[in-house]
């Protein structure tokens, strides 16, 4: 059944702008059949309404026994049974009046208590991003709260992946002083590979390593069950809307030094609304010593991937392309990757390191690693420097030659003339070549002087001095000097 104004844009579609049934259905987003149901029609028919409500009213005594006896029962269940009874409307209408009249069912939950040093609830929050130079990084906000006394531990990190996360419950237990017996968490893929509806739960190994290298029980929460772990939900939002609104931050180090200080005057100081006690006092009085103690050996939290080292000399990570030597390229090498730096290994033998970056698109490169690349280069140019002024002829080598017997800078020499094919063309050197060799002078300068000369151009046929032979010679007299100015 369409609505009222539904009818209306029926009948004004098909009287006024003269529109097919077809094209009404489509604009409308009706079916074309129930289109042609009601434009003919010519008012709303407010008495079927009327009618419908009348007959369910014979029947809303045994609707209202069904869901007494059974709460649960569907509409369709309800439809067939009174159908038995003489029922001789739709299902659709059943269901609509039991969605009006079912009582909604609030879920209740039954509150959680927990002894002192028996848990901690871990949880991460979004914060948005943070401007850094022209690339935004991304913000995650971790908590970890003790269930029993509310002390928090909180930190910014870039995300949730194993070695932050490992890192931070690593931190949170030396600020704590202790490990708690069980630990609560969200299914986050560095702690959980699997939770299925049916409760089995596959934990990721390296998680079960640290938890049993601290001597704690992980605990998963059941998919989309939030109040199962809902000391920390009210942490994460509580440092959203204190801590985080409205504030402004340069830097990762910024942000993470205004966290600890909000986290020390303000969070774990207040009078907590559940104990009516601030954090701290109630963790010192009867929760620290109740923890367990910590590992004095440090857990590894670095994680370990594999990478393809490209023609470049570069290998792919979080965005980023991080150098090698250049002598691995087209290898495959090992990462080990924590918090900080990233450390590149071949055959299990470390190669180089870097310090994490976390922009993105963004190149790292030690300039070490293309060394044996330049070197190389260098070389290739000096040999084809060489060949490129050899092939200037057998005079290009008569000059070489000579100009390594004598003191000079062979190289700049030899770039020189090489500068000179540049500006004149080769023809014009190698006769300049042939020249020098010929006059037995083998410097750059000499071949540059020989080339200019040539090239000299001039102006008129005055200018030019002409000696002719024979007859043509010019006959010079000239006045005996006096010789007698050096008599003394």
């Amino acid at each position: 059944m369409i609505t009222h104004e539904q009818f209306i844009q029926i009948r004004f579609l098909k009287t006024n702008e003269n529109l097919s049934s077809a094209q009404i259905a489509v604009k409308l987003g009706l079916n074309e059949r129930t289109v042609r149901d009601w434009w003919n029609l010519p008012q709303f028919p407010v008495k079927q309404a009327k009618e419908i409500e009348l007959m369910l009213e014979s029947f809303s005594s045994r609707i209202n026994e069904l869901l007494k006896d059974c709460p649960t029962l569907t509409g369709t269940q309800i439809y067939q049974k009174l159908r038995q009874i003489g029922y001789q409307g739709s299902a659709s209408t059943i269901r609509r009046y039991i969605s009006k009249m079912r009582p909604v069912q609030k879920r209740s939950f039954l509150p959680l208590d927990f002894n002192p040093g028996d848990a901690l609830q871990l949880d991460f929050g979004d914060c948005g991003y943070l401007q850094q130079g022209d690339h935004k990084i991304r913000l995650c906000v971790c908590a970890a709260v003790l269930c029993y006394s509310r002390l928090m531990y909180t930190k910014i990190i870039p995300s949730e992946k194993q070695e932050y996360t490992f890192a931070f419950l690593t931190e949170a237990f030396n600020y704590f002083g202790g490990v708690p017996r069980r630990l609560i968490i969200d299914n986050f893929k560095a702690a959980v590979i699997s939770h299925s509806k049916r409760g089995s739960i596959e934990y990721h190994p390296a998680f079960l390593d640290f938890c049993s290298h601290y001597g704690t029980i992980p605990v998963a929460c059941n998919v989309r069950a939030p109040y199962e772990k809902g000391r920390i939900e009210n942490g994460i939002g509580y440092i959203k809307g204190n801590f985080l609104r409205g504030s402004r931050f340069n830097s990762i180090e910024e942000a993470q030094y205004s966290l600890r200080s909000w986290l020390d005057t303000i969070a774990n100081v207040r009078i907590h609304n559940t104990t009516k006690k601030r954090p701290v006092d109630l963790f010192e009085e009867s929760e620290k010593s109740s923890l367990l103690p910590i590992n004095p050996n440090s857990f590894d939290c670095s994680r370990i991937e594999h990478r393809h080292v490209d023609t470049r000399c570069r290998i792919k990570f979080d965005s980023n392309h991080y150098s090698v030597p250049a002598q691995y390229a087209g290898q495959e090498v090992d990462l080990r990757i924590t918090p900080d730096k990233i450390l590149i290994y071949f055959d299990k033998r470390l190669i180089t390191s870097h310090w994490r970056s976390f922009e993105k698109n963004g190149c790292i490169d030690d300039p070490g690693h293309f060394k044996i690349m330049l070197e190389e280069r260098k070389i290739a140019a000096r040999q084809n420097f060489m060949a490129n002024f050899l092939a200037l002829g057998n005079n290009a080598a008569i000059i070489k030659k000579e100009l390594e017997n004598r003191p000079v800078d062979l190289s700049a020499h030899l770039k020189k003339i090489m500068t000179l094919v540049d500006m004149y063309g080769k023809d014009i050197v190698c006769e300049a070549l042939q020249s020098a060799v010929e006059n037995q002078v083998y410097g750059a300068d000499y071949v540059e002087y020989i080339i200019k000369l040539k090239q000299r151009c001039v102006d008129s046929p005055s200018g030019a001095l002409h000696v002719t032979n024979g007859s043509d010679k010019l006959a010079l007299t000239l006045n005996q000097p006096d010789l007698s100015v050096y008599e003394q």
